[in-house]
């Protein structure tokens, strides 16, 4: 899986508030949802209901989307977002949500999922994207947690 792509051009998504339609260095396009980023962070607050949304910027280069001097979102921000809401990797939020839910630790995690420590650590970190197969893993490995083979 690629780390991230560069943005080729970034606009409004039609009939959809608050998403970008991207599309990426190699031609391949993207709506991003950014309605739960506006609304969970007050640097992008002003994003929502406003004109301002509208005014999105692809920087020289192709790293980040600009609207302001306060307001940006790198490419590799959104290629997460975007790969996280095709289903292509899980959200990290799902994977804390699982381990919590099982009350595991980062080492139990990792055997249960036959990973490294270091690797469920960056996982649970938001550090690394969280593979489709690992989120296969976690769903397959609900049946060994409640007692069945």
């Amino acid at each position: 899986m690629k780390r991230f792509r560069l943005i080729k051009d970034a606009s409004p998504a039609a009939g959809r508030r608050q998403a970008l339609r991207v599309t990426w260095e190699d031609g391949a396009s993207s709506v991003v949802d950014l309605s739960a980023a506006i609304a969970g962070n007050p640097v992008l607050a002003p994003l929502a209901g406003s004109r301002l949304f509208d005014r999105v910027q692809v920087t020289a280069g192709g790293y980040e989307l600009h609207w302001t001097d306060d307001i940006e979102l790198s490419a590799p921000q959104l290629w997460r977002w975007a790969m996280e809401q095709s289903g292509e990797v899980m959200p990290v939020e799902d994977f804390r949500r699982w381990r919590r839910m099982h009350k595991m630790s980062l080492e139990q995690v990792a055997r249960i999922l036959g990973l490294s420590r270091r690797m469920v650590a960056d996982y649970d970190a938001g550090a690394k994207p969280i593979p489709k197969i690992v989120a296969l893993a976690c769903i397959g490995a609900e049946r060994q947690l409640r007692g069945g083979r």
